[in-house]
């Protein structure tokens, strides 16, 4: 079953850029994960990248979306990079040109 859901976002710094891990859930509750390489080694601007590939897509955000950050070995909320992927989101789902 395909995904529509955004439910989780993990960023974490990757050989110089920001990795993400996506966690996406399907209508009958089946989580998958996805992995996102940002060409930048800006989060913020990664969380812009990952709004526009997703958006794309025609995936929904989820009511209870997380966004966690690696903080040595734990992981933490980031309201700042919610804030950045959330701010994004509405222009990335207005930018509908294929080939942009």
């Amino acid at each position: 079953m395909r995904a529509e859901t955004v439910e989780q976002l993990f960023v974490r710094r990757r050989g110089g850029r920001v990795e993400l891990l996506v966690m996406l859930e399907t209508p009958s509750g089946e989580r998958q994960r996805e992995t996102l390489l940002a060409p930048t080694a800006s989060p913020d601007q990664a969380m812009h990248y990952a709004a526009r590939q997703l958006a794309r897509r025609g995936l929904r955000l989820g009511p209870r979306l997380r966004v966690r950050r690696e903080q040595g070995s734990s992981l933490v909320d980031d309201p700042g990079l919610k804030r950045a992927f959330l701010g994004a989101w509405p222009a990335a789902r207005e930018d509908d040109e294929p080939w942009a």
